[in-house]
Order: structure tokens, then sequence, then C-alpha cells
């Protein structure tokens, strides 16, 4: 997606319909989910993450990959890191407690 201007109408409108599909999960996941526990956005912002890397969308084989990843991926797939192990965490802490 951060290659928007290379894309065909297809890649766009198909890649639009995933990324607010992925902000819609988020905000239903914060709104719906328990003050007592953590919101699960951990894979929907994984999902957002590789929505917005160059490569799935690009032609020839390129490989999704941290190293090749811009900036602005890399900080929503350590958010989302951040987010799956401080909500599997919780869940362990609850489940031993």
């Amino acid at each position: 997606m951060l290659n928007w201007f290379n894309l065909s109408r297809q890649q766009k409108l198909a890649g639009t319909f995933c990324l607010a599909l992925c902000l819609v999960v988020i905000v239903a996941a914060s709104l719906y989910t328990p003050p007592e526990r953590t919101p699960p956005i951990g894979m929907p912002l994984m999902a957002l993450g590789w929505l917005l890397h160059p490569a799935p969308f690009a032609k020839g084989k390129r490989t999704v990959a941290w190293r090749g990843a811009p900036l602005l991926v890399k900080i929503v797939w350590a958010a989302g890191i951040t987010a799956l192990i401080v909500s599997v965490t919780a869940g362990v802490g609850r489940m031993l407690a």
C-alpha cells in the first residue's frame, strides 16, 4: 500500500477494503472488550503492517520481510508484537491467579 501509485485499480480497492476491515476490527475489539481485559489488537495490527508493506502488491517475486520494510511498517509491526505480548501475558496471569 505504500506504493499506492504503482497499484492497479483492483489492488487499490482490495487494499482499501482490507485496511478498513483491520481498523474496524481494532475499534470493535477495543470497544467490546470488558474493562478488566486487554483488547486483542495484536493480530489486526500485524495484518495492517502486512497490508502497508509494499512487497505483497509489487509485481514479481518479493518477500515481506522486516529488512525491506519501511519505517512505518516496522512501527506498526512492533506495536502489534507488543500488543500480542501484553495480551498473552495478561491472559496467562489471569489463568494462574
